[in-house]
């Protein structure tokens, strides 16, 4: 199963939960607390609600950014988003099917005819064979 993506405000937020437990567990003053929070990618993943791999990234990544800066209280500079997906367009025609079969009938003619179908050549033959304007 693939992974969700992670977008960047999350990864700060999972980032800085888990660079508090740290500082918790790192704690010599309060050792109970100590103890609780040893195990802080568990922790930051259960009281993220996402999974463990998921904060193994993002600790791997704020690690990355945060290079030669103090990592317990680093401040990464940010953290990537995933790209947006976009709607392509679609091509608005009037065609029905019997128009559209047309034009594939014309396309492959020109191809078996050893023609390359250029848009003006298949504009020309649509012309002719159903007055496309």
């Amino acid at each position: 199963m693939a992974y969700q993506d992670t977008h960047s405000q999350t990864k700060k937020v999972i980032f800085h939960v888990y660079n508090y437990f740290k500082t918790l567990a790192g704690d010599k003053g309060k050792p109970e607390i100590s103890n609780f929070f040893r195990q802080t990618r568990e922790m930051t993943a259960e009281a993220c609600g996402v999974s463990l791999a998921c904060v193994k990234r993002v600790c791997a990544e704020g690690k990355k950014l945060s290079v030669g800066v103090n990592q317990l209280v680093a401040e990464p500079s940010s953290f990537k988003s995933p790209r947006k997906t976009y709607k392509r367009a679609k091509p608005m025609t009037n065609l029905d099917d019997f128009d559209k079969e047309v034009v594939r009938r014309t396309v492959h003619s020109f191809y078996d005819n050893g023609q390359y179908p250029t848009s003006a050549k298949i504009l020309g033959a649509l012309h002719e064979k159903i007055n496309y304007s």
